[in-house]
């Protein structure tokens, strides 16, 4: 069991693809609808935030930051203006784009050392 790969971190190889599919999503919801930077902005921020507490949980730091790492997309949703369909659709895909970014400087940065 010690020597599979854990299942969070099996993620870290699957970024790339989340980024590319994540900002062909956030191109066609911004091209047909209106884009919110504002959102945009806080969903990159909290996808990158989420991934690094869920980044501490899966390299054993207690279960504590799996339920804030859980609860980071639910306070994006409480905190983030929504008005129209267009800030829901700039808040998923902006959240994984940086979910995906922070995998990847985790991937590049720190475990090339």
């Amino acid at each position: 069991m010690s020597q599979q790969p854990h299942v969070g971190l099996s993620l870290i190889n699957k970024a790339p693809t989340g980024i590319l599919i994540t900002l062909l999503i956030a191109f066609l919801a911004n091209v047909f609808l209106t884009l919110n930077i504002i959102t945009l902005g806080y969903a990159v921020l909290g996808g990158m935030v989420c991934a690094a507490i869920l980044l501490a949980y899966w390299l054993g730091k207690g279960g504590v930051f799996f339920i804030l790492g859980v609860s980071m997309p639910l306070l994006l949703v409480l905190f983030t203006p929504l008005a129209t369909i267009s800030a829901l659709l700039n808040l998923l895909s902006g959240f994984f784009f940086g979910f995906c970014a922070m995998l990847l400087i985790y991937k590049h940065v720190i475990l090339k050392k």
